[in-house]
């Protein structure tokens, strides 16, 4: 295959896109990339059609002055996305777009046998959870896979504002959210936030298998080969939380001390 000469742009609402980063790194993707925690539109999934539309056409445009791939690691954008382009056709210049739906869709693909005829729960946001697209999905797919879908915004707010600490996972897993996870075989986490807190998921419901969508972005790419030389860019925007806070944490997060702001 050939080598990705440009860098991957990743847009997210929060820091948590990194999550898909941090997979795409350990397989050996991305090596260079551009990162962009889009915190002034935060939270996306409250705002009308007409601005979550205008919302993708700034990411769109961002992407386009660093890159010819964007990563939309939101799963409220990846889905308006794929409603108002169902053909998903690269837009201004961009040779690839890819989103959490088409992530989301490579994991049923290739978890097929551990999802088929399974009680399956998909955990996101209030939107994503009251829409039907993952939910159709999975079920075009494997006909006899049970499927629901629960919001947990207050969860995924508080990871994104980095309010979360370990003492607060159980005040913030509310009384619906834990007895969904009892009666369930197979959780999928449909919001970047959820794989930073899955250690602690799995650790209070050991009977669940927990996947991660944004694990299954990087066959969606090319793979460049070059882990060793990662470097990553960061723009942070809006004043819901430091950037010193982002980049810090992605330091951590990530492993790398190859992060320079935008």
């Amino acid at each position: 295959m050939p080598e990705q000469s440009q860098p991957v742009f990743i847009a997210d609402t929060c820091v948590c896109g990194l999550s898909v980063l941090k997979s795409l790194w350990k397989s050996g993707s991305a090596a260079e990339a551009v990162f962009m925690a889009d915190y002034a539109v935060n939270p996306l999934g409250v705002k009308s059609d007409r601005e979550i539309a205008s919302v993708a056409e700034r990411w769109i445009e961002h992407a386009g002055r660093h890159s010819d791939i964007l990563v939309i690691a939101c799963n409220t954008l990846s889905i308006r996305y794929h409603q108002l382009q169902p053909d998903g056709a690269p837009a201004h210049g961009l040779t690839r777009i890819v989103t959490m739906v088409d992530c989301l869709a490579a994991l049923v693909k290739t978890e097929a046998l551990r999802l088929d005829g399974r009680r399956v729960l998909i955990i996101g946001t209030a939107f994503t959870a009251s829409q039907p697209l993952y939910p159709d999905i999975i079920v075009a797919a494997l006909p006899d896979t049970r499927v629901r879908t629960i919001g947990a915004t207050g969860l995924e707010r508080a990871i994104a504002r980095f309010q979360l600490s370990e003492d607060d996972m159980d005040d913030l897993l509310d009384p619906a959210l834990e007895a969904a996870l009892r009666e369930t075989d197979v959780a999928l986490l449909a919001c970047t936030c959820f794989p930073l807190v899955r250690a602690e998921l799995e650790a209070k419901f050991p009977g669940v298998l927990f996947l991660d969508p944004g694990e299954y972005c990087a066959g969606l790419l090319t793979q460049d080969g070059q882990a060793g030389n990662r470097k990553l860019s960061i723009r942070v925007t809006g004043d819901v939380v430091p950037r010193e806070r982002v980049t810090g944490f992605a330091k951590t997060y990530l492993g790398s001390d190859s992060i320079v702001t935008l």
